[in-house]
């Protein structure tokens, strides 16, 4: 959106796309309590799964896993949880449609739109300064 050429086509065209992006979004939303992560240690000695807030909600080891000194299936712990977590995050980027803003970010979206806003409400005071300009030339005219 050009800011000098704006013509209100273009804001109802940025209007529209940001409100196809917002469906698109909360359609997301509802996916998102769905998704869960599964991990595994290196050793395969134990296995864990997050819940889709990312909090830890199950936890199985291996009958090998009493075999292991207790540093070590501490280690074995840690590993399979993050790898849940990791797993839940991959989950999470395939269910989350990346913003698509025309090819802009996000970011860039919103300085234009700030652009835009400060253009438009410049142009909004220029135009009642105008008007107000013509009014009092009409009453002194009187």
């Amino acid at each position: 959106m050009d800011p000098i050429n704006f013509h209100p086509d273009d804001l109802d065209h940025a209007i529209s796309e940001s409100e196809r992006s917002v469906r698109t979004l909360a359609g997301a939303l509802d996916e998102l309590s769905l998704v869960t992560g599964q991990g595994e240690s290196r050793s395969g000695v134990v296995t864990a799964r997050v819940a889709a807030d990312g909090r830890l909600e199950g936890l199985r080891l291996s009958p090998r896993a009493s075999r292991l000194e207790l540093d070590e299936l501490t280690a074995e712990i840690v590993q399979a949880v993050r790898a849940a977590q990791d797993d839940q995050a991959r989950r999470l980027a395939d269910v989350v449609p990346p913003a698509s803003f025309g090819g802009l970010s996000a970011e860039a979206v919103t300085r234009q739109f700030q652009q835009l806003e400060d253009d438009f409400s410049r142009q909004v005071r220029d135009r009642l300064d105008a008007l107000e300009t013509i009014r009092r030339r009409a009453l002194a005219d009187d």
